[in-house]
């Protein structure tokens, strides 16, 4: 069962605010596509960074929250204050995000220019200013979100990011997650019982219950050809005992696991399952609990 990320995305924003200039803004705008595409193409970092937008205005942040909750394909937020962003102006968007969140701290330039440095450049570059200002009100609001501080072309700081967008791949995978429950568990035991409910409120992934009959039934419409397939598969793959290789005694062991394997298969995929449970005092007519088909699928 193949998990395909190709068309998963981490947004990168960045926050302002009008009262630097057209032209400063375009600036700011500029230096955050530089950093998207660096961290896009960063090796530590396994999935895609969008540059998303430059956002200056209350609306601008509640409107850019309202489009990550709904685009399928965000499954988190990079957010940098380029200069100062008024922190305030951030509330109503992010008591409404529902996405995982990464706070950068960092600034677009590595080294201060000290030969150099002028009023223009200490407006422009005021990360230092906004990202404590934005930081506060995330603290403030009691914001869960991963903290990443230092320069953004730092191997150190990639591989902190890369970190949280396969958090975030995780979190995003368990808001669609669906688990099969086949069997209940393990009679008497505690640990293993588990509440449906709750694991689908705190964690957003739907565990149902399901018989082992839902997975017979697809045994029982198996092609031998895909059986024979399979069988040479094993053959192929592993080192087999010699009572469970072609005319061993115990050869039917494993043609039961390949059927188990393939009903099972089947049976996840026309459901959209992600995962499953078992139990091997709820087999039914499964002729054994499933085993090699747990560890390939």
């Amino acid at each position: 069962m193949n998990y395909n990320i190709d068309h998963l995305e981490v947004w990168f924003v960045t926050g302002s605010q009008h009262l630097y200039g057209a032209e400063a803004l375009k600036q700011v705008a500029d230096h955050s596509k530089k950093i998207s595409e660096g961290l896009n193409d960063a090796a530590a970092v396994p999935v895609k960074i969008v540059y998303k937008d430059l956002v200056t205005t209350p609306t601008e942040i509640t409107d850019l929250c309202l489009e990550a909750n709904s685009n399928k394909n965000c499954i988190g937020l990079i957010l940098w204050m380029h200069t100062f962003s008024p922190a305030k102006m951030w509330i109503k968007g992010l008591n409404i995000l529902q996405k995982p969140v990464c706070h950068l701290h960092t600034q677009f330039n590595a080294e201060i220019p000290w030969g150099e440095i002028d009023m223009d450049f200490m407006n422009l570059n005021q990360s230092a200013h906004g990202d404590r200002e934005f930081g506060f009100m995330m603290s403030r609001m009691r914001k869960k979100r991963k903290v990443v501080v230092g320069h953004w072309q730092d191997a150190r700081v990639q591989t902190k990011l890369g970190v949280f967008t396969r958090v975030a791949l995780g979190w995003n995978e368990f808001q669609n997650l669906k688990v099969a429950r086949i069997g209940d568990n393990m009679r008497e035991v505690a640990v293993t019982e588990g509440d449906k409910v709750e694991a689908q409120m705190r964690f957003g992934f739907t565990v149902n219950g399901f018989d082992s009959s839902d997975i017979v039934a697809k045994i029982n419409e198996i092609k031998q050809e895909d059986l024979d397939a399979l069988l040479k598969t094993y053959e192929t793959e592993y080192e087999l005992h010699d009572s469970i290789k072609e005319g061993g005694e115990k050869r039917q062991s494993l043609v039961d696991a390949a059927k188990i394997e393939l009903g099972l298969r089947a049976f996840l995929e026309e459901g959209g399952f992600g995962a499953f449970t078992d139990t091997f005092e709820n087999l039914g007519e499964l002729k054994q609990l499933p085993g090699i088909a747990t560890q390939r699928l």
